[in-house]
């Protein structure tokens, strides 16, 4: 594709130079000004009008009309309860005066803030209109108390807006007025803010720094600086920029930004604002729009979304997972493919989960305590567009999962505003012994441990076949469920794969944190010896573990 091209022909003439903004604007407006964002369909039955709703809980997979699995809805405000048009981007405040808690939602015509104090009954205080035109694209970061909202919209720049003006609200909702305003570019795409260093961010300022990142001192919110530009790699679609303090040791402390730039992972050194050093440029295989990413808490690992390698490619919802130990040298190790069709967008990392915006398959939460072999595992999801999950840009535009509370926020494009609350979202863990793949497993009738039988000398079943007990932890249903969500098999050394008939699943007396797990070993397993055995609910995946089987 053209954007490609202009990533390659490099600065060297006046011809060449044209060429490239030619093909930056082009490819920002191919990738993004053809996506359907918005006015679109809502994701429900029929097109059916969408109503606030709270505490609905996530029973027998669904929420209201919503499929889910380990997270309950604590409320939802509909678009036209939050100031109407369509919905972006979103971010949150936590005021530091009295702990509350805030969304602060894009919308197409402004931006929404919305008290949610009690979660269960969220209260919209006001909007604050866009500063020029209306637009299917804002942005919006926090620093100091204070907001910062940008736009695709023309002329648009950068709105301030003091957050503290939230506690006074008398009479909701109310319109607001901007506090500041910065001009020095006219349009931007995303916006990020390093609150460690005080320097925001904009990618994607067509009209400044060849639609690289434009970087702004925010020391003073009130009066943004222009401090230097990034334009080595031409156009950036999103960024997150911190203070190192990885495993590289070079970069220690350094301000180290990682672009997702068309077709790269690109890490450039911001320490030095107006001479700023691209350490590396790295693509991968079935690149299609290098959207978004977000570095792990120890800075050692990135996860990359791709926006059109669904849609080119046919593939499920893709997470590329790089290794970044060496900056100058980052890696790819390895692809997450979920169990959707739709398209990511924004994800963000809290720990050891990452919470992705998936479009038309909602919020989906991934536990990431494996990335460093390259393992990933869905435990949790709340899908907003409930009648299908297509390769379409409607749905979940973005997510907020950084409130002390555990709430997390997520903006639906056609929906609204929801506001989720996860619940059992640990991984499923089956016993092993110490320092061992070896499962912690007994035969049922006589306790005895492996090697198992296929048909045991003592049993109590009409079938004569052989029982075992796998115990393990994080293994619960969810209200509603039945164990028939619960599924069990094992591979052998050939990797054939045999089910496991689940009979039972249960906690284990007065241990009330492990839960028993009984299945029975099918008997056309032929080829005897170690197998591995693995349980799965729902989506969830547990570790895999070894038994052994008589000839």
């Amino acid at each position: 594709m053209t954007r490609r091209v202009s990533k390659r022909f490099r600065i060297g003439s006046l011809a060449g130079l044209t060429f490239l903004a030619a093909g930056l604007l082009f490819s920002v407006s191919a990738v993004h000004d053809g996506e359907p964002h918005g006015g679109g369909p809502n994701g429900q039955p029929n097109n059916r009008p969408m109503v606030a709703m709270s505490n609905t809980p996530c029973v027998g997979g669904m929420a209201g009309p919503f499929p889910c699995r380990n997270i309950n809805l604590a409320s939802f405000l509909p678009l036209s309860d939050i100031g109407g048009g369509t919905v972006n981007d979103l971010w949150g405040w936590t005021d530091p005066a009295t702990g509350k808690e805030y969304a602060i939602v894009g919308r197409s015509s402004g931006t929404s803030f919305v008290d949610l104090s009690n979660p269960e009954q969220p209260v919209y205080l006001g909007n604050l209109p866009a500063h020029s035109i209306n637009s299917p694209w804002r942005g919006i970061k926090v620093y100091a108390n204070h907001a910062f909202i940008i736009s695709e919209a023309a002329n648009h720049g950068m709105q301030v807006f003091n957050l503290a003006r939230l506690r006074n609200v008398v009479s909701p909702p109310v319109t607001f007025t901007e506090d500041a305003h910065y001009a020095g570019f006219q349009r931007a795409h995303t916006l990020a803010i390093n609150e460690e260093s005080g320097f925001a961010f904009a990618a994607g300022s067509r009209d400044t720094c060849e639609g690289g990142l434009h970087i702004l001192d925010i020391h003073n919110p009130l009066a943004p600086a222009f401090v230097g530009c990034v334009p080595q790699d031409g156009y950036t679609h999103e960024t997150q920029c911190v203070r190192y303090h990885g495993p590289d040791t070079a970069y220690q402390n350094h301000e180290i930004c990682f672009s997702a730039n068309e077709d790269t992972l690109t890490i450039v050194d911001v320490t030095t604002k107006t001479a700023p050093v691209q350490l590396s440029r790295t693509t991968y295989a079935g690149v299609g729009y290098t959207h978004q990413g977000w570095l792990t808490e120890d800075h050692a690992s990135f996860l990359l979304d791709d926006e059109l390698d669904e849609r080119h490619d046919g593939v499920n919802s893709s997470t590329y997972i790089w290794n970044v130990a060496d900056l100058d040298a980052p890696t790819m190790t390895g692809v997450y493919r979920g169990p959707s069709t739709s398209i990511d967008h924004n994800l963000y990392i809290r720990g050891n989960r990452a919470y992705q915006s998936n479009y038309r398959s909602g919020l989906r939460i991934l536990d990431i305590t494996d990335i460093g072999t390259a393992s990933l595992n869905e435990v949790a999801f709340f899908d907003i567009f409930s009648i299908d999950d297509a390769a379409e840009f409607n749905g979940a535009w973005s997510n907020y999962p950084f409130f002390a509370s555990g709430i997390v926020i997520v903006g639906g494009i056609e929906q609204g505003l929801f506001v989720l609350r996860p619940t059992h979202v640990g991984p499923l863990v089956l016993l092993t012994e110490e320092s061992s793949e070896r499962a912690i497993a007994v035969e049922s009738v006589t306790f005895v441990r492996d090697p198992f039988p296929l048909r045991p000398e003592h049993h109590l079943s009409s079938d004569g076949r052989t029982r075992i007990i796998l115990f393990g932890t994080n293994i619960e249903s969810m209200p509603g469920e039945n164990l028939s969500a619960l599924t069990a098999q094992i591979e052998d050394a050939q990797h054939n794969l045999y089910p496991l008939e689940v009979e039972f699943v249960g906690k284990v007396p007065n241990f009330g944190a492990l839960t028993q797990v009984v299945v029975k070993l099918p008997q056309q397993v032929t080829n005897a010896g170690d197998v591995r055995a693995r349980i799965s609910l729902g989506s969830t995946v547990s570790n895999s573990v070894i038994i052994s089987i008589k000839p």
